[in-house]
């Protein structure tokens, strides 16, 4: 072709020739010029695309004396390890960094096709796409330079002060030299699950990928800002089901970064990195991303693995840890929203649409999670790498902390929860109050029916008139004594409201207090009823230390009431020794209905065989030795009665009980939320003239009555 575009240029100078032939020679000679330089420009090229010439190329004398792999096994934990030998390794580059996403580093392997080992290494330069492009082969000559471990792998430096740093600019020209060969680079192809660390920095190429549902319509990196950007591939098998996924880190800095996702599926080529335990691709351009095919659809690509039932039961009261090859997958229906700021950085799902088993709530990182997980959405959760504990006494699921869950991370979401995009109608439970505490609700939806506001909170918003304060109602049935807490965010778009006043059902997610979605969740249609007050009298009648048997050791609840009640979500709380908290794990007393006119017996593990007795509740819990106090609270902990003063140890007080026991005198018929000392008879084998009955030991079974009053 270039020919032709030769005699347009020769016919067109032909013109001004003829045109300026009256004219001075002068000109005559400026076009002649012009027109023999244009010839020698067009004589340089083969063709329009006018490539760099041919140089002629002049081969290093230079031998590898070792592999990259050798050179590797040189490296040492502790620092750089300085190599001050003739060391001299060959590879092929396989990055490059001509659109900004690959940083100051060279990646090498040992091999154009199937390489056995790679490395990277670290170059104060930029540019270096212009000198080592893609297949060029390379020596490295390593005497004087360093091997250390960066951000969890092997990598070639200089180092100063004991670590690895970016080789000088002005150094590089002594220890890199090009060779002639520039070879085809045959990308690794390798499946995400069967990546190690022994082919970080190859070239590998990953088959039946596609980006992230939650990902699509972002760009490869942020618009507005140049920070590094994770987005998500995820691998599928031919019957569309997602098998792995793995992280593309995207360079702010990239060309590329505003380019938008593409949406279908394919095949990747990229640099094979880690960040320490993170294995991380890295592109060199978007011409390595080929997606051709349709995308795979959620509701197809995720086969569960178990119920959301089956994780509750893995829970025995320790945390859960999910391990990292089970290959977990619970299939759940979101239920709770933070559209208007309530269940904040927290996703709620239940295991069926309607008439569900179990629900479980997951902490997550993000203050909208609504956009992505709306109420009805099926979604997917990979457990594998998650944790799963009580939080404040509801099962949570989440990244570890302490002995609780926490959040997990914004960047990490992705990885975990997976959106089917299939939404459902959502249909509450309708319960009555008397059942909220069951734990087949907990974590649930439901709509409590025939509620209304306790009269003494009438008047009151659903957290507070100004500010930004959370703030709890309480909901009650008339006739019922159990009572149910509202919980509503400060930062709650209704948080400020008026709380409605009358008489109806009100629907929510049940997690200890019952949590709204929004103000159209309240449904209160009928006019408020006055109610009866009904006060629980729930007392502590004994409280045992046998001297003869520690196990034997109990505690006694006695109903002076007229009423049975229900102690679901009630808590006998033991403080230890003059502490002022609860001892960890008080004793829960939910499932337990107490008869008027009966009692419960909480007891250590001997007091069954001593006593001849089965207690209501067993527990190493109760281990009082004469000093500790014990507390009685009901479902919203409320203090109903309490035997000792917090905050003080009972040796050698008014109401130590050291190896004898503590009895309520049978005047007393209600409980006391304060410790009167005078409603007690209390018997020790210690020596304390401050008791009723010192110098008094107690032993099981002759000395106590368990269920007697």
């Amino acid at each position: 072709m270039v020919w032709k575009q030769y005699f347009i240029l020769f016919k067109f100078i032909c013109k001004i020739l003829k045109k300026n032939a009256m004219k001075n020679n002068k000109i005559i000679k400026k076009t002649i010029g012009l027109f023999l330089l244009v010839n020698t420009f067009f004589g340089c090229v083969k063709d329009q695309d006018f490539s760099t010439p041919i140089v002629d190329c002049v081969e290093p004398e230079i031998t590898a004396t070792s592999t990259i792999q050798q050179v590797k096994d040189m490296y040492t934990f502790g620092g750089a390890t300085v190599i001050d030998t003739d060391v001299i390794i060959e590879g092929y580059v396989v990055s490059s960094d001509k659109s900004g996403n690959i940083y100051k580093t060279l990646s090498i392997q040992d091999k154009p096709e199937n390489p056995t080992s790679a490395i990277k290494i670290s170059i104060d330069e930029t540019n270096m796409y212009t000198k080592y492009d893609v297949g060029r082969k390379i020596y490295v000559k390593l005497k004087g330079l360093a091997v250390g471990y960066s951000f969890g792998s092997v990598q070639i430096g200089q180092a100063v002060g004991g670590e690895l740093a970016r080789i000088s600019a002005f150094e590089v020209k002594n220890h890199l030299f090009r060779s002639c060969e520039v070879a085809e680079i045959i990308p690794k192809k390798v499946a995400i699950s069967d990546l190690n660390e022994t082919m970080l920095e190859m070239l590998i190429e990953i088959e039946n990928v596609q980006f992230k549902t939650t990902d699509l319509g972002l760009p490869y990196a942020n618009v507005e800002d140049t920070e590094t950007v994770n987005r998500v591939l995820e691998n599928f098998n031919s019957n569309c089901n997602l098998v792995d996924e793995v992280i593309i880190r995207n360079s702010g800095f990239s060309k590329f970064k505003n380019q938008l996702l593409p949406e279908g599926k394919g095949s990747v080529v990229a640099v094979f990195g880690n960040f320490y335990d993170d294995f991380q691709l890295y592109l060199r351009d978007t011409d390595d991303v080929k997606f051709t095919e349709e995308r795979c659809d959620y509701s197809n690509a995720l086969t569960p693995t178990i119920t959301l039932l089956e994780v509750r039961y893995l829970y025995e009261g320790t945390m859960v840890e999910f391990g990292v090859s089970n290959n977990y997958v619970v299939e759940g229906y979101v239920v709770s929203s933070d559209e208007d700021g309530n269940f904040k950085e927290k996703l709620v799902i239940q295991d069926a649409i309607e008439n569900p088993t179990v629900g479980i709530q997951i902490l997550i990182e993000n203050d909208a999670i609504f956009q992505n997980y709306n109420v009805g959405d099926k979604v997917f959760v990979k457990l594998d790498k998650l944790y799963m504990t009580k939080n404040d006494g509801i099962l949570t699921v989440g990244f570890p902390n302490g002995n609780k869950t926490s959040k997990i991370d914004a960047s990490e979401i992705s990885r975990f929860i997976y959106n089917s995009g299939e939404n459902f109608k959502i249909i509450p439970t309708d319960i009555l109050i008397s059942e909220v505490l069951n734990a087949n609700y907990e974590n649930t939806l439901v709509s409590i029916l025939n509620v209304q506001l306790v009269e003494n909170e009438l008047g009151k918003s659903f957290a507070f008139f100004t500010g930004d304060d959370d703030g709890t109602r309480t909901i009650e049935t008339c006739g019922e004594t159990t009572k149910v807490s509202v919980f509503t965010n400060g930062d709650a778009t209704f948080s400020n409201e008026l709380f409605p006043e009358g008489h109806g059902k009100i629907t929510g997610v049940l997690s200890g207090d019952l949590e709204l979605r929004s103000i159209e969740d309240v449904q209160f249609t009928s006019d408020f009823e006055a109610c009866p007050i009904i006060i629980p009298k729930i007392m502590i009648t004994e409280v045992a230390d046998p001297k003869n048997d520690v196990s034997a050791r109990f505690v006694e609840l006695y109903n002076a009431g007229d009423s049975d009640i229900n102690l679901t979500g009630w808590k006998l709380n033991k403080y230890a020794n003059g502490a002022t908290i609860v001892s960890s794990s008080p004793v829960e007393l939910s499932g337990i209905v107490i008869p008027s006119g009966g009692f419960v017996i909480i007891s250590n593990t001997g007091y069954a065989t001593i006593f001849n007795d089965s207690p209501d509740i067993e527990s190493t819990y109760i281990s009082g030795n004469g000093d500790d106090v014990y507390e009685l609270v009901d479902n919203t902990g409320i203090t109903i009665d309490i035997f000792g003063v917090i905050g003080e140890d009972g040796n050698g007080t008014n109401w130590e009980y050291e190896d004898g026991r503590a009895i309520r005198n049978l005047a007393i018929l209600e409980p006391n939320t304060i410790f009167t000392v005078s409603e007690w008879t209390i018997y020790s084998a210690t020596s304390n003239s401050l008791i009723t009955n010192p110098n008094s030991p107690q032993n099981a079974p002759v000395d106590f009555n368990p269920r007697i009053r």
